[in-house]
């Protein structure tokens, strides 16, 4: 059975992981780096992992400035901070084109800005929601180094129809890559489990200056990351959907299983690069407070990421 082609736009911790798994399992894959286009294509990319290290050569990469090849599939797997300029290059490019769209990142309601960039020059693109769950970092050029977990979930931005059909095949194509994925029949509610996790855990390893095993072993670290989950759970009944308050322990349980990690927003803040503060914190806050719900405490966190990230990336 022929394979389908994939473009892989962002080759982090992220787009670098899943795509050389796609590599790996004999699909066509098209990488697009933004600092490392001529280092990829003279050493390739080397991936160190559990289920073995890699090292891909010959590969095809372009950057920013090149065309982008017509694809099957485009998957977005670059930091939300660089969506407003990401979202217009991807409505330049595809153009006229067919092709499933995967937002492949962080935050809540990240798809929207694709979809209604690309319902103009683009309404044949099918817009897909994916959250990877992960612990996986670029260390260098060209080197990604995966050390935990790997699951993906998938969801249709609108729901039925193509939607549906474009969710299934990506699933399709991800197992086959052997990457665990399952296909979401509510998006937004899946948006909201992954803030389960993100929001404590990212926010305060910055403002604790702490990885997940020493929040999750510490008693008064542990609470302050339960009091922020039972809010996000809170958003996501008053908008409409809900999270079960169990998925709490569930969500405990796999971080104290984890190898000891630092989430990706305590690496960026430490490398000086801006945070993903709007679709980790403000967006869901926005939403939760059209609902009615107030959190505080999540509020507060975002509060305080937003000076030390101002502070920090002057040089403070």
């Amino acid at each position: 059975m022929e394979r389908r082609s994939w473009t892989v736009v962002g080759v982090g911790g992220v787009g670098g992981y899943y795509g050389s798994r796609l590599a790996l399992a004999g699909f066509d894959v098209h990488w697009v780096a933004r600092n490392d286009v001529e280092h990829l294509r003279r050493h390739g990319l080397v991936v160190t992992s559990p289920k073995g290290d890699v090292h891909l050569t010959g590969l095809a990469v372009s950057g920013p400035d090149d065309p982008l090849p017509d694809t099957d599939v485009v998957v977005v797997a670059t930091k939300t901070t660089a969506n407003p300029e990401v979202v217009a290059w991807l409505a330049d490019r595809l153009a006229g084109r067919a092709c499933t769209l995967v937002v492949l990142q962080n935050g809540f309601d990240v798809e929207r800005p694709f979809a209604e960039a690309l319902a103009g020059p683009a309404p044949d693109v099918e817009v897909v929601g994916g959250m990877s769950f992960i612990c996986s970092a670029r260390t260098g050029p060209g080197v990604i180094a995966h050390v935990d977990y790997e699951r993906v979930t998938v969801g249709a931005f609108v729901p039925g129809g193509v939607g549906e059909a474009a969710v299934a095949a990506v699933v399709d194509d991800l197992v086959a890559a052997d990457v665990p994925t399952e296909a979401l029949t509510d998006l937004v509610e899946g948006r909201w489990r992954k803030l389960v996790w993100n929001i404590p855990f990212n926010g305060l390893s910055v403002v604790l200056n702490a990885t997940t095993a020493e929040m999750v072993t510490d008693p008064e670290a542990r609470a302050l990351v339960r009091s922020l989950m039972l809010e996000v759970i809170a958003a996501s009944v008053g908008t409409g959907h809900a999270v079960e308050e169990a998925f709490i322990d569930t969500m405990f349980h796999s971080t104290e299983r984890m190898v000891p990690y630092a989430p990706s927003m305590k690496l960026d803040y430490e490398a000086r690069r801006e945070l993903e503060l709007d679709a980790i914190y403000a967006a869901p806050l926005r939403a939760a407070s059209a609902a009615g719900v107030d959190m505080a405490r999540t509020t507060a966190l975002y509060e305080q990421l937003a000076f030390l990230d101002r502070r920090n990336r002057a040089g403070g």
